[in-house]
C-alpha cells in the first residue's frame, strides 16, 4: 500500500468513525430547528474535511464543495439568510452530499458534476423555497400491494422534514396490524435518522424490512442500531419470496 493509499485509508477510518457521527448529531439538531447549536457541532468536523481532502490528490473537489457548504451554513448561523424549512433542508441535505461526494471520488476516482452544481447553484441562491421540490401536493412516498405485502418507496431523493415524515406516518397508520411491509430506497440518496425512527416507533405492529439503501442511507441506519429492529433485504424479489414471519434477510 502506498503513502497515499495509507493516508486515504486513514481519512475514510476517521470519517466513519469520528465525523459522521458528528455529523449525524448536528443534522438532527438542524432537523430539530436548533440552528447555532446543530451549525457548531457540524462546523468542526467539516473544517476538518475540508482540510484534510485539500491535501488528498484526487479529493480537492470535495474540498472546494465543503467550502461552499460552510460558507452557507455561517450565513445560517449568522442570520444573513433565513431559517425556514425550505432552507434547513438545503443545509441538510448539503452537508449529506459531501460524504455523497467523497464515497464517488473514492469508489471511482470522478464524481457527478450535475449533482454538485445544482446544490452550488441553490446553496447561492441563498435556499430560496422555489428552488427546493416541497410543497407541490406530491407524496414523499408511493404504496403498493403484492400479494399482501405492502411495498412503500420512498419517491423523493432525499426526506429531511416534519412534513415529509408525516406523510410517510399517515401510510403507516393506515395500514393494518400484523402487515409485512418494506421500505424501498432504491431511489433515494439520503434520509435523516428521524425518519428511521419514525419507521421503527411502527414496528411492534406492523413486520417492517428495509431495501435498496446506498452507503450513506446505510451508515445512518446501521450506526443509529435500527438494523435490531427492521430486516435488511437485498432486493423486493428476496423480501416477497420470504413469507415466513420474522425471518432474517
Amino acid at each position: 500500500m502506498s503513502e497515499d493509499d495509507s493516508l486515504i485509508e486513514e481519512f475514510f477510518s476517521e470519517v466513519n468513525d469520528k465525523y459522521y457521527p458528528q455529523v449525524l448529531e448536528g443534522i438532527d439538531l438542524l432537523d430539530e430547528q436548533q440552528i447555532e447549536e446543530g451549525i457548531e457541532i457540524l462546523s468542526r468536523p467539516l473544517h476538518t474535511i475540508k482540510g484534510v481532502t485539500g491535501f488528498m490528490s484526487g479529493f480537492e473537489p470535495a474540498s472546494t464543495f465543503t467550502h461552499k457548504v460552510e460558507s452557507f451554513l455561517r450565513k445560517m448561523q449568522s442570520g444573513e439568510i433565513g431559517r425556514s424549512l425550505p432552507q434547513i433542508a438545503l443545509a441538510i441535505e448539503s452537508v449529506n452530499s459531501i460524504f455523497i461526494l467523497i464515497e464517488q471520488l473514492r469508489n471511482t476516482g470522478t464524481y457527478d458534476t450535475e449533482f454538485t452544481t445544482d446544490i452550488e447553484e441553490r446553496l447561492l441562491g441563498e435556499g430560496k423555497p422555489a428552488a427546493v421540490t416541497l410543497g407541490n401536493g406530491l407524496s414523499p412516498v408511493e404504496i403498493e400491494s403484492i400479494d399482501e405485502n405492502k411495498i412503500i418507496t420512498i419517491s423523493v431523493n432525499r426526506l429531511y422534514l416534519y412534513e415529509q415524515r408525516e406523510a410517510v406516518k399517515k401510510n403507516l397508520h393506515d395500514i393494518p396490524t400484523n402487515s409485512r411491509v418494506l421500505f424501498d430506497f432504491t431511489n433515494t440518496l439520503s434520509v435523516g435518522s428521524s425518519l428511521f425512527e419514525l419507521i421503527v416507533s411502527f414496528s411492534d405492529r406492523l413486520e417492517i424490512s428495509i431495501t435498496g439503501m446506498n452507503n450513506l442511507c446505510s451508515s445512518t441506519f446501521h450506526s443509529w442500531g435500527f438494523s435490531r429492529y427492521i430486516t435488511e433485504y437485498d432486493n423486493r424479489e428476496t423480501f416477497l419470496a420470504d413469507n415466513i414471519s420474522g425471518a432474517n434477510g
